[in-house]
Parts: C-alpha cells; structure tokens; sequence
C-alpha cells in the first residue's frame, strides 16, 4: 500500500515540468516596472492576428465581429480570474546578507547580518 502512494507521487513529480531559472534580482528590479500589465486588448489582437496560422479565415464582417467580440470577452474572463483569484507567493531563504543603517542618540548605527528564517510574502497579478 505504502510503495504503491509512494510510486503515485513519484510518477506525479516526475510528469510535472522542471522548473524555470530565476531571474537575476537586478533584472527583476529593472524589469518589472517596465511592464505594462495585462491588457485583454492587446492579447485579443494578438489572437486575432495568429487566426490565420491554424486556417481560420473569415470574410464575412458579422463573422468577424462575432468571433472577435467572443475573443474579448474570452480574454476579459481569464484575465479577470488571474487577477481576482491568483496568488503569488515569495519566500526569503535563511542567509540572505543583509545591511541596515540608522541613527540613535549616541550617533550612526550600521546592521550587517543575514536572514536568520525564511521569510514569506505575497503579491498580486496586474
């Protein structure tokens, strides 16, 4: 009973794909706020334009404005999903360096030290 749970998680651990690098932090930093975010405009011309890939031609103006008008909503629907229900969560690992700088009464005060326990955060899709 045991080897057989133990094979069903080995062989789903094996199915999933491997994991992608991370990124640089300093790429991070830099690029994150260069996005624009997620525009259900853009993605539905983007599938629009690719239609013709996979054969689909329409000429037919009601067509089109149909098939389009159902692009959008599609898109709107799964962006609306992502950004409603996802969940993105960060950890810290222990050992992270870390450096502060203040002041008290007796004058400047430096911190050198590193993350003692891993540290969690949250955040949001846009």
């Amino acid at each position: 009973m045991i080897n057989k749970l133990l094979s069903t998680i080995d062989n789903i651990l094996n199915l999933s794909k491997p994991p992608l690098s991370p990124i640089p932090p300093s790429v991070l930093l830099i690029g994150a706020n260069k996005r624009p975010g997620l525009i259900a405009s853009e993605i539905v011309s983007n599938i629009i334009s690719r239609k013709g890939e996979v054969g689909i031609i329409t000429q037919d103006d009601v067509t089109n404005s149909i098939t389009n008008g159902m692009e959008l909503i599609r898109v709107e629907e799964i962006l609306n999903a992502l950004i409603t229900n996802a969940k993105i969560e960060v950890v810290i690992p222990m050992g992270v360096p870390i450096q502060g700088v203040g002041s008290n009464a007796g004058g400047p005060v430096t911190v050198i030290g590193t993350t003692m326990a891993p540290a969690v955060g949250y955040g949001i899709i846009r």
